[in-house]
């Protein structure tokens, strides 16, 4: 007993606690990175929404672990598929603060393992919900989504494969440190969410271009920092492989960097204009120049994205998540390169994914952490040694860890898109409650396909006259419309925006400049020189009239 008369702690849980401590610390690292890089990765108009809403959502989900989330996730239970209210509001240490959580990886105490969950769980909110409503969605439904998301798909699925008593746990089911719960739930929310808000505006989309590419490349850092306490700190406890797992996260990503980059490289080949023919030259006259046109050739050029190296990296680190401390032994650590190489060529292609399946993912949060997450997932399956008392995957010679994977990944992909699917129908048809900024907007577009479906199919003159006779489509920007276009920083924070300039758009009509269009036309037929009076400059030179409005 000390002097204050608290107990110490013993030394081994001290030193376990205080790494794990250390890891802690690190995963809010992870949360402002994951803001920084989307709020970069979008347009200005919408980049302040992105980077508020990891912040704006992290109170909820604190709160909602405190009273019960956390019981939910790791209290026994008598039954297989979601805990009991048995830690509810931590009331199983009102007795004794020294309540321990053990598992087969570590012994920490109990209050330790509640702090480091916790973030993890604000964590895969902050991945998911920012890519969700990106540039078209509402705030407000989006939290009252958050709450049930929280307690009817993240919990349960934490407690099946991190829970003792959970039936994928039973199963064998490998996940070191989140592939399944973190970014399989976080991919396949998106996806589902991005499914039912429909793709975004054409119009939203001339010209983009995004909005801070030093916040990517900064965030993108801190994310890399704070993904060693992310998978290091799911070991609970300091030991001789704990260094192993941080240096296996570090090479994960560093292969991926280059392997994305370099597909991204080899796909970007630009025209950049015309060289002509050796023997062309300025003195040339059109006719020879035309003889010449066979020897001209487009001038080629790849370019380097650093878009495509934060994305890299991103992918390298989700990759190797699943794996984690299972393929992190100090003979084995070329396996992460294996899984940095493998996981972002496949990420890389997925990001295609969404032109085939008609789902507009507008910050690729399925490809970079859905597939990402499969790959690993299935990796684990092969890759795995006999490790934290597994069996071990292929390499071990435990050949049935593959398809155990595959159901895994199989069952938490299905059961969070379809209820994610289920619950956003029923918040869309609350009043007050519609999902999407333009709710008018995907209604616009199947009557828009529907007509064009009528006017191409061959009928009978009589239809083809009834249908001449309907009322099309309106295809004028109506008010939602409107306000959807001017950006969500607009809609949801009115008056805050990232920078102290915004990016706005104006629908020019030419009845709207009918008086200065005859100004103009009075204007040029004026012999003057000067300022006109009435605060327009105009200039006269070889004839023509330009007309400028200060």
């Amino acid at each position: 007993m000390t002097s204050a008369g608290v107990e110490s702690v013993d030394i081994d849980t001290g030193i376990n606690s205080l790494y794990l401590l250390l890891c802690t610390g690190l995963l809010p690292l992870v949360i402002i990175g994951i803001a920084l890089f989307y709020s970069g990765l979008t347009q200005r108009r919408s980049a302040f929404t992105m980077l508020a809403i990891p912040v704006l959502i992290s109170p909820i989900i604190v709160l909602d672990w405190y009273i019960w989330g956390y019981s939910l996730c790791y209290g026994t239970a008598s039954n297989k598929y979601i805990g009991s209210l048995k830690y509810a509001v931590l009331r199983q240490l009102k007795h004794s603060i020294k309540e321990t959580y053990t598992n087969t990886r570590g012994s920490v105490l109990l209050m330790n393992h509640f702090l480091f969950n916790m973030l993890f769980k604000v964590i895969c909110a902050a991945f998911t919900f920012p890519g969700c409503i990106a540039e078209r969605g509402r705030i407000l439904p989006m939290i009252l989504f958050v709450f049930i998301w929280s307690a009817i798909i993240y919990n349960p699925v934490t407690y099946w494969f991190w829970n003792s008593n959970g039936w994928l746990y039973k199963m064998d089911v490998l996940d070191f440190a989140g592939g399944n719960c973190i970014h399989i739930v976080c991919g396949f929310t998106c996806l589902a969410y991005s499914y039912i808000l429909g793709p975004r505006n054409p119009k939203a989309l001339y010209n983009y271009r995004h909005s801070n590419t030093g916040y990517i490349v900064i965030g993108t850092f801190l994310l890399m920092c704070g993904w060693i306490g992310f998978i290091a700190g799911c070991e609970y406890k300091f030991s001789y492989n704990s260094i192993p797992i941080m240096v296996s996260t570090i090479l994960a990503s560093s292969s991926a960097v280059i392997v994305w980059s370099a597909i991204d490289y080899t796909f970007s080949k630009e025209v950049l204009g015309i060289e002509e023919g050796i023997g062309a030259s300025a003195g040339d006259t059109t006719s020879d120049r035309s003889n010449r046109s066979t020897l001209a050739k487009p001038v080629m050029k790849r370019k380097i994205s650093m878009i495509s190296i934060t994305s890299g990296i991103v992918s390298g680190l989700v990759v190797v998540t699943p794996g984690g401390g299972y393929i992190s032994s100090n003979n084995d650590l070329w396996k992460s390169i294996i899984f940095g190489v493998v996981g972002a060529a496949l990420s890389n292609l997925s990001t295609r994914l969404k032109y085939y399946l008609n789902i507009d993912d507008a910050l690729d949060v399925f490809a970079i952490h859905g597939v990402a997450g499969i790959v690993g997932s299935l990796l684990t399956g092969i890759f795995a040694d006999k490790l934290y008392d597994s069996q071990g995957g292929w390499v071990a010679g435990h050949w049935k860890q593959f398809g155990i994977q595959l159901l895994g990944l199989v069952v938490t992909g299905a059961y969070v898109f379809v209820m994610t699917v289920f619950f956003l129908y029923i918040i869309d048809f609350i009043p007050g409650c519609h999902l999407r900024i333009d709710k008018n907007f995907n209604r616009r577009e199947r009557e828009k396909k529907q007509v064009k479906k009528r006017e191409t199919k061959t009928e009978l003159e009589s239809q083809v006259s009834a249908i001449a006779s309907e009322k099309l489509p309106d295809d004028r920007a109506d008010y939602w419309e409107e306000v959807e276009l001017l950006g969500s920083d607009n809609y949801e924070f009115s008056g805050e925006f990232l920078m102290d300039f915004i990016e706005f758009i104006k629908v020019i009509r030419p009845e709207d400049y009918a008086a200065e269009a005859n100004e103009e036309i009075l204007l040029s037929n004026s012999e003057s020189m000067g300022i006109y009076n009435s605060g327009n400059q105009y200039q006269q030179a070889e004839g023509e009239c330009t007309f400028r409005k200060h």
